[in-house]
């Protein structure tokens, strides 16, 4: 949007303030005069927008007179006839061009100088919401004090809140989440007096401020004479307030009251009606079946059903919405990152969006370990709804992080939206490649497997699979008739071989579902030929859960962009459509431990970002996954390969080398581990380390070790390709490193 001060050649408001005007004639040029001092004592660039909320005097022809002393710092919005204050609210927060916005009314009672008292809190404390409350510093005690103090205290005893002055009308806070307040559901007589209920529902962040009140000098308020009619309408608006807020309070999921405010059809697959009832009966023991989660994940399910059809653009409006709601909330609740934040010199309104991303520093593994216990948790998180998670690492060194419930929830909910695009419908047969119960509790353990019985899903511990058991893998798969398989890269891999040489397996799924490890073109088609079916390939961690996945059209992996921003840079830019970057995450929902800018340590082809996918969803897509950072070979002279050029290079001599794996412990050095296949000759192994040597050298040095097999480690992934040396992906020559298709 274009401002009017924009227009005029001025600086872009940074403040809209917002004044809705009922016979409001006398009051406007004070009003104007009084705020716009406030802006230029402040040097402040502002914009002050008086809604004529269908006035009886000369109220419209008093803001077109200001509209015109003061070009583009007044601007007028008019209501052929009255609507009430929270529509002319409404009307000003479409005309605002400025980040954040104010309300006030008109009639002088609250005092236009404690705008900047207003904003300087809302910046300092990087709070989502300031309010205003009318002190009693010479405020008179007659009927109308006693009626305002009694509504506060019902409304506070009503929904559990401990405010001064709840039903204050002098508000402050970022454009979108006044939008998100206005967006509510019942028919009220007087809605703005449930303001900061509304902001306490929906979960954000509010603060009191305590301002003058004086009583009104000119026009007349719509109580006159009116005082038992408002009385008795509040008690009707507190009770659909209460219904709306209390009993049928929804989870504070953003994406859900984005989509309030931007509807969107759901083109999903609905659910047959046998299935549905299904659906209902899983869910009402859903508590029960699981731990930390709730059944709140059919909110997020729900909503995540329809955010996927959301334009790109709309998509990303949403992400930066979430952007700016976690910084301000890391800003304010989290040490690590005010205090980095600070030595950066940025505040959490220097961020407006993933443009200004680049202004936040990285963080690493390290920075998490080393601070994990000391200042990067979140101060105000329920120790209660948070769970531990734990990794063994791609290098072999454990990795400790913490994830609340609403982040738990989502993973699950974005989960079950991606099987659905394999075809997958709950309730249907599946099969997990998967260890089910490593690491529970006994009590853990019982509830998952109870759920995988309620969800028809059969585990294959993957950590047991071997030659010797393998044809009753075989058996189990064929007998539990699975619509939809997943599990480890590898563990697929492993398993198409042998199908493949005994002739297929009886029942073919509909769909596969391949994690944990990079999916090379030839596995892919291995896959695919040995089950007969699509291959839906996952990107994920234990850090995050899910990330990307394939859909139906398999052009890039969609990123959950309600969860996640995925950046892939090389030197701290942005990868260049088709080229190998690395992989930033910064984690929209996670509030205890918030992830911004985390180097994951992951390698992707980056994707022209204003491209679409044939399936019509509206995420964002990345490339293929090119495997770990930690997982790249250092050749001499500063040459680098990732390690999926090994699997890449070497799939044309399965008929030699059955597994492998490359390790390197040192400089200019590796250790190629060989497991021989019926066909393997010297020759063919002097032809590939002649090529191995191309890319990374002439005088790398090549120690072959031959052995019976590479082991998986517990959790069923094989590493292809182990590097213990260290690599700045974003400083050290990123430019040279080199893939092979």
């Amino acid at each position: 949007m274009v401002s009017p001060l924009q227009s005029l050649n001025m600086p872009a408001p940074a403040l809209s303030v917002i004044a809705p005007c009922f016979n409001e004639e006398l009051n406007i040029p004070e009003l104007v005069r009084r705020v716009l001092h406030v802006f230029d004592r402040a040097d402040l660039a502002g914009e002050l927008i008086l809604v004529d909320d269908g006035s009886k005097d000369g109220t419209r022809a008093a803001i077109e007179a200001q509209e015109r002393a003061h070009p583009g710092r007044v601007v007028g919005r008019f209501h052929p006839k009255n609507r009430g204050m929270a529509h002319a609210w409404k009307t000003g927060v479409a005309a605002a061009s400025a980040p954040i916005v104010a309300v006030i009314d008109a009639d002088l009672q609250y005092q236009p100088e404690d705008l900047i008292r207003l904003y300087n809190e809302l910046m300092e404390h990087s709070i989502d919401v300031v309010q205003g409350w009318r002190s009693a510093v010479g405020r008179e005690r007659g009927g109308r004090y006693h009626i305002s103090r009694g509504l506060n205290f019902m409304l506070n005893a009503a929904f559990g809140m401990d405010l001064q002055d709840n039903k204050s009308g002098f508000v402050m806070c970022a454009k979108e989440v006044m939008e998100d307040l206005l967006t509510y559901d019942g028919n009220y007589y007087y809605w703005q007096s449930f303001i900061m209920v509304a902001a306490h529902a929906k979960g954000y962040s509010y603060k009191e401020v305590e301002t003058l009140f004086e009583n009104r000098r000119a026009g007349q308020s719509f109580l006159d004479g009116n005082t038992f009619k408002a009385v008795t309408r509040s008690f009707v608006d507190l009770g659909k307030a209460t219904w709306e807020y209390r009993v049928k309070h929804r989870v504070p999921d953003v994406s859900e009251q984005f989509l309030r405010r931007y509807p969107v059809l759901d083109r999903s697959q609905p659910m047959s009606p046998a299935r549905r009832i299904e659906w209902q009966g899983y869910l009402a023991v859903f508590n029960q079946t699981h731990w930390m989660i709730t059944r709140d994940v059919e909110r997020y399910y729900d909503s995540l059903r329809k955010t996927q059809w959301l334009s790109s653009g709309q998509l990303r409006d949403l992400q930066d919405e979430k952007l700016r709601r976690l910084v301000r909330h890391a800003y304010r609740n989290v040490p690590y990152y005010r205090r980095r934040m600070r030595e950066a010199k940025i505040t959490p309104h220097d961020i407006r969006g993933q443009t200004d991303l680049h202004k936040l520093p990285f963080l690493t593994k390290t920075d998490v370990r080393e601070h994990l216990y000391f200042d990067i948790l979140s101060e105000n998180h329920d120790k209660n709804e948070v769970l531990r998670i734990s990794t063994s690492g791609s290098t072999g060194e454990p990795f400790v992080c913490y994830a609340d419930r609403a982040q738990l929830e989502f993973r699950w909910a974005a989960t079950l939206r991606s099987q659905e695009w394999t075809g997958y419908q709950f309730g249907d047969p599946c099969v997990r490649l998967w260890h089910q119960t490593l690491g529970m509790s006994q009590s853990q353990a019982l509830r998952e497997r109870l759920d995988a019985q309620l969800t028809r899903r059969k585990f294959i511990p993957v950590f047991e699979m071997s030659d010797a058991k393998l044809d009753e893998m075989a058996r189990e798969i064929a007998e539990h008739k699975p619509v939809l398989m997943d599990g480890y890269a590898e563990a697929l891999d492993f398993l198409a071989h042998y199908l493949k040489n005994r002739g297929g397996v009886s029942v073919r799924p509909k769909a596969l579902m391949s994690s944990a490890q990079t999916l090379p073109e030839a596995s892919r088609a291995l896959i695919e030929e040995a089950f007969g079916c699509k291959v839906y390939d996952k990107y994920g961690s234990r850090e995050f859960s899910g990330i990307a996945y394939e859909c139906e059209a398999h052009s890039g992996h969609h990123v959950v962009g309600e969860g996640y921003i995925v950046e892939i840079l090389r030197d701290g830019a942005p990868a260049a459509p088709g080229e190998v970057g690395e992989v930033v995450i910064t984690d929209l929902n996670n509030y205890c431990l918030p992830f911004v800018r985390y180097r994951i340590g992951d390698l992707a082809v980056a994707l022209d970002p204003a491209g679409e996918c044939s399936c019509g969803r509206g995420l964002p897509l990345m490339g293929n996954i090119e495997g770990r950072v930690q997982s790249i070979i250092q050749g001499t002279d500063g040459r680098y390969v990732p390690g999926t050029f090994f699997a890449h290079y070497l799939k044309e001599f399965d008929h030699a080398i059955v597994r492998f794996q490359v390790v390197q412990e040192e400089q200019g050095a590796m250790v190629f581990r060989v497991v021989k296949g019926g066909r393997y000759s010297d020759d063919t192994l002097q032809e590939i380390l002649h090529t191995f040597r191309e890319y990374l050298g002439h005088d790398m040095k090549i120690d072959v070790e031959f052995v019976d097999n590479v082991d998986m480690i517990r959790t069923g992934k094989r590493l292809a390709s182990v590097s213990r040396l260290a690599v700045d992906f974003q400083a050290s020559a990123p430019g040279r490193i080199k893939t092979v298709n």
